[in-house]
């Protein structure tokens, strides 16, 4: 994705993407702290998810059998 194609979509907010990925917000946030899952951080505490990074992640994480 382009850079000035970042902002075309909205930011979701922790509670959005938990719900995108059917896991809890406190997966959501482990996975962000120990498995790399991209975020844009906003001040101190706040994170924000695109849908492009989300799919891209969950694309690379999947185990293949």
């Amino acid at each position: 994705m382009a850079d000035h194609d970042l902002l075309a979509e909205p930011l979701l907010d922790a509670r959005e993407a938990a719900k995108l990925l059917h896991i809890p917000r406190s997966t959501l946030y482990e996975l962000v702290r120990s498995r790399g899952l991209p975020c844009v951080r906003i001040g101190r505490r706040g994170l924000r998810f695109t849908r492009a990074d989300l799919a891209r992640w969950v694309g690379q994480n999947s185990v293949r059998r």
